[in-house]
């Protein structure tokens, strides 16, 4: 199997996966997020949606709202269709000063041609809170935005606003934001803040893969590449701290990661149809074989005190 299950935080002698709460957190990745897509369409298909909490980053936050709405194959359509073209994504103007990837074409061409039913998910998540995650470009820090139909768009553009990929970042407010995995690509530990005690989380990249900490010669942070270091830095901190959440995670709290096992064949972005088709069936793969080995012991919920 070219994906990987895998649960911590659970006793062996434990059948079922009791939780007060349970959360769905999803990993940024540009294209990779097509094994995102694969994975939630499937879970739509199999009408599988108990999470209370639902927090992405990015392209996960792209795949959530799909997700949310019940639209079975939108985030894949958006993917395959709309960030193939050179439109979206042009290494020449991008020499040339301009955007390397210009979301406001995507957003303003999708909303036009192929729009997100977010009524429809507002409607569904009554009771439920999603989550968009972004990075104030001020202080590098995280905001979690929540999903309001009228700002929809808004928010999940400022959390897929990488630096320099997309230059000046998105404003909302008096505040300048820049893609959410900047200052926390798996925002696990934000989810167990707000009261989740199992936690589900898909990701882009392999379970195997692991940042080592780093510590920057002190002449990178000084001068023009001061920004884009302390930038790097943020975003290497906050994925030591994922990793170390799902390694071992806080007393009671149980992590299921679903992963590729090894890197996907797409890539951040300049993917070919091919990859993204591979991807997407892998995702399909690796849902089904969750439902089947863990969906019906999320059924039951974390029983009442004696």
């Amino acid at each position: 199997m070219n994906f990987s299950i895998r649960l911590s935080g659970q006793q062996e002698s434990d059948t079922w996966l009791h939780h007060t709460r349970l959360a769905l957190v999803c990993e940024g990745g540009g294209q990779r997020g097509i094994f995102t897509a694969g994975i939630l369409d499937t879970f739509l298909e199999q009408d599988f949606f108990p999470f209370r909490t639902l927090v992405g980053t990015s392209a996960g936050a792209q795949n959530l709202s799909a997700y949310a709405s019940g639209s079975r194959g939108y985030a894949r359509r958006i993917i395959m269709r709309y960030t193939t073209q050179k439109p979206f994504f042009d290494p020449l103007r991008f020499a040339r000063g301009g955007h390397l990837i210009d979301l406001d074409w995507l957003f303003d061409t999708t909303g036009e041609s192929f729009p997100l039913d977010v009524e429809r998910a507002a409607r569904r998540l009554q009771g439920r809170d999603l989550r968009v995650v972004a990075c104030r470009s001020d202080t590098l820090q995280a905001d979690y935005l929540p999903f309001t139909p009228a700002q929809w768009a808004t928010t999940v553009k400022a959390s897929s606003a990488i630096p320099m990929f997309y230059r000046g970042g998105v404003t909302i407010g008096d505040v300048t934001y820049w893609d959410g995995g900047v200052s926390d690509p798996l925002p696990l530990r934000a989810a167990h803040q707000w009261g989740a005690d199992c936690i589900v989380v898909i990701r882009t990249l392999p379970a195997s893969y692991a940042v080592k900490p780093l510590k920057l010669p002190p002449r990178l942070m000084k001068g023009r590449l001061s920004n884009m270091a302390a930038v790097l830095q943020s975003h290497l901190d906050g994925y030591l701290l994922a990793h170390d959440f799902i390694a071992r995670p806080p007393a009671g709290v149980k992590v299921i990661e679903l992963a590729p096992r090894q890197p996907l064949k797409s890539q951040l972005v300049g993917s070919k149809l091919e990859a993204l088709r591979h991807d997407y069936r892998l995702g399909q793969a690796c849902a089904r074989q969750f439902l089947e080995q863990h969906a019906w012991r999320l059924r039951r919920r974390q029983p009442p005190p004696v």
